[in-house]
């Protein structure tokens, strides 16, 4: 339910817009505030481009909360492993006339207003464009286009499916998955190609946040040059502008056997929590579909993907560091380790993004596995077992924080419901910072490190923790009857590093320390 607060906030901007002459016709979603000059840009482009014979439609932005993941779970059976520190950004828009609508993926992202939709098929000579005001400063903010379900059938000899199923059996079907109203398509949601990211539009233009700035999609290199000039006529600095290339490995078409596609934008760690929320709440963002309906025009396709290269600082300095961390929380706790490498009392999350789950979009896409909608803009860690909180357990994460060692912008645990797949909870870079210099007299480099536990109930373990600790409340995680039980609902802990400092992408997973879960009730 809407606070009182916001929908005050909300009638605010939208008498302050209606009074500034801001958008907000039927092709515009009402929370979708959109500035004067915005407007008018697509106004402008939408003329020229229609005068030139294309065809051009246009969609609205919404946030995609985890009050949506309902109907995510609803059709899709899963909520992505969403991350919890912010709402996604998504848009929806009209499909053409003859763009075959798969009832079976309609509400996959929350509910959309008649006539639009969250995910689409692609024309071959189509491009979308997305336009506005791009969101306050924050540690990060990208946007990005995913292979979202597709015809086909699992690679069940794949190293990733062979390990799944070996090792993680009860995740099998997280990871290889078929839309349920829909047993010929599978879920992939799988990145296309790189994203474009604030870093990215610093390094083109010089700025990002809180700048106009533009987006073309497309899988046809004249649609995007025709995009681009019909922008150059308006006074748009090339500079400005960013192409997200869709690849010819893609199915394109609108009928029902072709792919299906979907957008979102990330926007983490706002420096003004408040104007963040003020930007959310706006939405200033427009974003236009348009076509050319010239079937004998040939199509200019893009080359397979290739991935940007990801470096990182190499970590496995901090290895014995870390190592001693461990041992040296269990002995505080009363429950030292019994073995040298503490195997006995610690177990290290899994990457997912290495082989051989090799959670990477072009690779899951060759074998129908589920990515997640992954990017590699982030490095994905994620605790190796299931972890129940009923029976009083305690569990403390231990790592290496990147933001110290020099290979995020910022990271964040999130805590996740396992049969939901959602993330319930998140705790970010600033908080982790410091966590583990109660150990400095024992343990070296412990401000390269970070300490933080979880628990059901953190009140009574204060004078262990210093106040670092989650409560995982009964709304997070319900409490599970039957003890042991796969039906339960558990919790996963997720590590994510964003953007390496000096590059566009994450670290190099193969480079950095995976954290450590260790039990100590």
């Amino acid at each position: 339910m809407i606070s009182f607060k916001k929908l005050a906030l909300h009638l605010i901007l939208v008498s302050a817009c209606i009074l500034a002459g801001c958008a907000s016709d039927s092709t515009t979603q009402p929370k979708n505030i959109i500035p004067p000059t915005v407007e008018k840009t697509a106004q402008d482009l939408t003329a020229d481009l229609t005068a030139q014979g294309f065809q051009v439609s246009r969609g609205y932005f919404r946030l995609y909360t985890q009050e949506d993941c309902d109907y995510s779970y609803a059709t899709m059976n899963t909520c992505y492993g969403n991350n919890p520190a912010s709402p996604y950004i998504i848009f929806a828009v009209p499909p053409w006339p003859e763009e075959y609508q798969d009832p079976a993926t309609t509400q996959t992202f929350g509910k959309m207003d008649p006539g639009y939709r969250g995910t689409f098929r692609l024309d071959p000579r189509e491009a979308l464009v997305i336009f506005g005001v791009m969101p306050p400063p924050a540690a990060y903010f990208g946007l990005q286009t995913y292979l979202f379900s597709r015809e086909g059938t699992f690679d069940t000899t794949s190293a990733a499916y062979q390990y799944i199923a070996t090792n993680y059996p009860l995740m099998l079907s997280t990871y290889f998955t078929s839309v349920p109203a829909n047993q010929k398509r599978l879920q992939v949601f799988a990145s296309l190609s790189n994203s474009n990211n604030n870093v990215v539009f610093d390094r083109q233009s010089g700025a990002s946040f809180s700048q106009e700035r533009y987006f073309v999609i497309s899988p046809d290199k004249i649609m995007d040059g025709t995009v681009r000039a019909s922008l150059g006529k308006l006074a748009v600095n090339a500079s400005n502008i960013v192409s997200e290339p869709i690849p010819s490995t893609m199915r394109l078409g609108l009928g029902e056997s072709a792919d299906e596609f979907m957008s979102l934008m990330r926007y983490a760690m706002p420096a003004d929590e408040n104007a963040a929320e003020l930007w959310r709440s706006q939405l200033p963002l427009v974003v236009l579909r348009v076509r050319d309906t010239r079937k004998d025009r040939a199509v200019q396709p893009y080359p397979p993907v290739v991935l940007d290269t990801r470096i990182a600082v190499n970590e496995s300095q901090f290895t014995a560091s870390l190592a001693s961390l461990v041992a040296e929380v269990s002995s505080r706790w009363g429950v030292p380790c019994t073995k040298a490498d503490c195997s006995d009392r610690a177990t290290a999350f899994v990457d997912l993004q290495s082989p051989p789950f090799s959670l990477v979009g072009p690779d899951c896409t060759e074998i129908g596995m589920n990515c997640l909608g992954d990017t590699q803009d982030t490095t994905y860690h994620v605790s190796k077992d299931a972890l129940s909180v009923s029976n009083g357990e305690v569990y403390a994460i231990a790592g290496t924080l990147a933001t110290e060692t020099g290979n995020a912008t910022y990271t964040g645990l999130s805590v996740n419901d396992t049969i939901l797949k959602k993330g319930m909870a998140n705790v970010n870079s600033m908080q982790l910072k410091n966590s583990a210099l109660g150990y400095a007299g024992t343990v070296s480099n412990a401000d390269k490190l970070y300490l933080y536990y979880f628990a059901r109930d953190c009140s009574t373990i204060q004078g262990l923790t210093g106040g670092n600790c989650v409560t995982i409340t009964e709304s997070m995680i319900p409490h599970c009857t039957v003890k042991g039980s796969p039906l339960c609902d558990y919790l996963k802990i997720v590590q994510r590093n964003y953007i390496k400092p000096g590059t566009v992408r994450a670290p190099d997973p193969l480079q950095t320390v995976s954290p450590i879960t260790i039990k100590l009730r």
